[in-house]
């Protein structure tokens, strides 16, 4: 190969990552907004012609949420969970960007959003996915005493290891617990946490190792062991503002 071509090669090379960067500034402007906390300039980059190209809906979707909560606007955002669940996308699941969220709200004790979601989810979500969402607010948001065995009906229907299985033992094992039942609780515990970790998913980590830590011994398998990181990245009550926070004071 000749030196011009070995040129020609690199410039192309050169003007192709070129034109990917300047493709994708808006992206990338986009995730530097969110991580400077500036959520205004953040809201004004997914509004402009750029991320209509970029993103795809329901992608955008999910970022405009994100961005008017986390700049205080609760009109807005609140808006955005209904926009959402009533819009029929192309592609992807309304009913996956609005659930973590809905539980989010629920660890949060959060009622006015746990009902917004809630009801968004009736709008957009499959019948199982609805039955555990109802399920959840009554035993986490209203402390509804359930019949454990309605519970390990749900759980052998499971057919692998995901959030909703795991979502379901942690139910479980609060309710053994309330009903001072401490080592089906514990085992309960243990199952949720063994599922949390298949399905990456940490949002009621956290607590259910704290009952094992608290109450069990080495016996059960995540007894002491190690904290994974965990990814729970929106809290709804120290994280959301009625204010932008570049405005507090």
């Amino acid at each position: 190969m000749s030196a011009a071509s070995i040129i020609i090669i690199i410039c192309g090379g050169v003007a192709w990552f070129t034109y990917r960067r300047i493709k994708q500034f808006p992206i990338i402007a986009i995730q530097g907004a969110f991580q400077r906390a500036d959520y205004q300039h953040a809201l004004e980059l997914l509004n402009g012609a750029g991320a209509e190209k970029l993103l795809s809906p329901l992608e955008k979707d999910r970022l405009l949420m994100k961005a008017y909560f986390m700049a205080g606007k609760k009109n807005e955002f609140l808006e955005q969970i209904a926009k959402i669940a009533h819009t029929q996308y192309k592609k992807g699941d309304p009913a996956s960007v609005l659930e973590p969220w809905y539980y989010h709200s629920l660890r949060c004790k959060h009622t006015e959003f746990a009902n917004a979601y809630q009801q968004a989810l009736h709008a957009c979500a499959d019948e199982q996915t609805l039955q555990i969402a109802d399920l959840a607010y009554q035993i986490l948001l209203e402390n509804s005493l359930h019949d454990i065995t309605a519970l390990d009906e749900y759980i052998c229907k499971i057919r692998s290891a995901d959030f909703h299985a795991g979502l379901l033992y942690y139910l479980k094992g609060k309710l053994c617990f309330h009903e001072n039942a401490i080592e089906e609780a514990l085992h309960a515990f243990d199952n949720a946490l063994f599922n949390f970790e298949t399905a990456e998913s940490y949002l009621f980590y956290d607590d259910a190792k704290q009952y094992i830590d608290t109450y069990g011994n080495s016996s059960y398998l995540h007894y002491g062991k190690a904290d994974v990181a965990l990814h729970t990245d929106i809290d709804m009550v120290e994280r959301y503002r009625m204010v932008p926070k570049k405005d507090a004071k």
